[in-house]
């Protein structure tokens, strides 16, 4: 991957997140039922290549609502496609049960409008956090490196302190003599640490 298509895919990659997370909060909010963990998965990765086709490399608002609003209106085919509801569940002792289809299941019936209204609050909820967001972020990126240089200039400007004793204190002086310290308790006493000697008699 070029160095230039880099931030490209992570920008897509995180839109794809946040619009996958407030499309599927919203859906079930709205009253959609809870899709399997592939009716999450193959939404969020089709709406990583819509992202992906339509990121610019700087942040525009006009591409950045038009991903969002693709990947809205695919989550919710797909989250209605992938819901699990379309046959009745039969219990393991019941083989010999017949299978009945409903005429019109609830995933299969349009959205009202709840829905869609959930879907558009979800899609601006996630335009805005993802416009100001990342704008957000790079201000503080460039807030971060400007302290940065502002310190560094100032600790260059700093004059080099010596190291000083305290007051009273004399630096000893280095003659080259080794100097060897003796104990002043017991400094006679024998150190005898260790098993007991055996006593031969």
């Amino acid at each position: 991957m070029r160095a230039s298509r880099a931030p490209r895919v992570a920008r897509a990659a995180l839109a794809a997140s946040i619009a996958t997370f407030a499309a599927l909060l919203s859906h079930v909010v709205a009253g959609g039922a809870l899709p399997g963990p592939l009716g999450i998965a193959v939404p969020w990765v089709l709406s990583l290549a819509v992202c992906t086709m339509l990121a610019g490399r700087r942040l525009s608002l006009v591409r950045l609502s038009a991903s969002v609003a693709v990947s809205q209106t695919l989550f919710h085919v797909l989250f209605v496609v992938g819901a699990a509801d379309g046959l009745p569940a039969l219990g393991a002792h019941a083989h010999h049960s017949p299978v009945v289809l409903a005429a019109a299941s609830p995933s299969l019936v349009p959205a009202d409008p709840a829905m869609w209204l959930g879907h558009a609050v979800a899609a601006v909820v996630t335009v805005a956090v993802l416009h100001r967001g990342e704008r957000t972020v790079l201000a503080l990126l460039r807030a971060a490196a400007g302290l940065a240089a502002w310190l560094r200039r100032r600790l260059l400007l700093l004059p080099a302190v010596p190291a000083l004793a305290p007051a009273g204190m004399r630096r000893p002086r280095d003659t080259g003599a080794v100097v060897v310290l003796r104990p002043r308790l017991g400094a006679d006493a024998v150190d005898r640490r260790g098993p007991p000697s055996l006593v031969v008699a």
